[in-house]
């Protein structure tokens, strides 16, 4: 049975999860496996809080800025690649961090899950996408709420989310695969970072304001000016869409602003549905003391 060995940090949204995994990587040479599905677009820096290139020089990414505005990933495709350079970077002596905010893409990896191989279908995405542009997102899925068990943990108000599990279910699989690859196990420490609600609504708040203060509107309206498709993959992600809401003149900044801490708190309640503080594999720690306490927990675990 091949056993792979890496390290996981998780947790929600701003709680500072890449910056700790890029104290630890530096601190003891482990590569960073980036597992948020925004990071993987190229030229979606601010609105995504991507590793800048100073962080990305001092300790080595993988899976980030690896796909152009219009092409569709999937979870399959994202586990494939991400085993394949954990076991090359397990074969050089090299335990990888695994780290971002989307819950499937982790578990995936972790729990060894072996999903279905379903070709995209251009004929059901064309008329979803028509639907969702007459009717709004909600309507859309509460139409096919009646029809699929869709759970309501995966985001479903994502279009390109939405639209790939309704694939999935039309071709005869469920939204995720339960099935497990043989011969593949996960020797894995999992470290969660825990967070106040009240700390992690201020924390939000002042992210947003420092993302627009970085250009982020500005950084949208280049994407708009080379071409971009606003109904492209890449451009589903959460303050994208409201920013080019606002640009159309839609919505007013304070308004979009709104919207956007809004969204990401609901990817919040996403984020604690796959990361839960029941589950015993997670080694929980404070936000306060994050790098000290991961610290010890990660020298005990390379000492067995």
């Amino acid at each position: 049975m091949l056993n792979h060995k890496v390290i996981s940090i998780l947790g929600p949204t701003a709680s500072g999860k890449s910056d700790l995994a890029i104290k630890i990587g530096k601190k003891f040479n482990f590569p960073i496996i980036n597992c948020d599905s925004k990071l993987l677009y190229r030229g979606l820096d601010i609105g995504t809080a991507k590793p800048t290139h100073a962080d990305q020089n001092l300790v080595k990414h993988y899976m980030i800025d690896i796909l152009n505005y219009d092409d569709h990933s999937n979870l399959r495709w994202f586990l494939d690649e991400s085993r394949k350079i954990i076991t090359e970077l397990n074969n050089n002596n090299q335990i990888p961090l695994l780290t971002g905010g989307t819950g499937q893409y982790l578990w995936g990896i972790l729990d060894a899950w072996d999903p279905p191989q379903v070709k995209p279908n251009k004929k059901l995405r064309q008329n979803i996408y028509k639907e969702i542009e007459k009717f709004g997102i909600k309507k859309v899925v509460k139409k096919y709420s009646e029809n699929y068990k869709l759970n309501p943990d995966l985001d479903l108000e994502n279009p390109v989310r939405l639209i790939r599990i309704i694939e999935l279910y039309e071709s005869g699989h469920s939204s995720y695969s339960k099935n497990k690859l043989d011969n593949y196990d996960i020797n894995s420490l999992i470290i969660g970072i825990k967070i106040d609600r009240e700390e992690s609504n201020k924390l939000i708040k002042q992210r947003i304001k420092k993302m627009f203060s970085m250009g982020w509107i500005e950084e949208v309206e280049k994407l708009l000016m080379s071409g971009i498709d606003p109904d492209s993959p890449a451009m589903m992600s959460i303050g994208y869409r409201e920013i080019i809401d606002h640009i159309y003149g839609n919505s007013s900044k304070d308004q979009m602003e709104e919207k956007i801490y809004t969204s990401t708190r609901r990817l919040l309640r996403h984020q604690d549905n796959w990361f839960k503080k029941s589950d015993k594999r997670i080694k929980w720690i404070n936000f306060e003391n994050s790098f000290e306490a991961a610290d010890i927990i990660i020298q005990e675990w390379l000492k067995k």
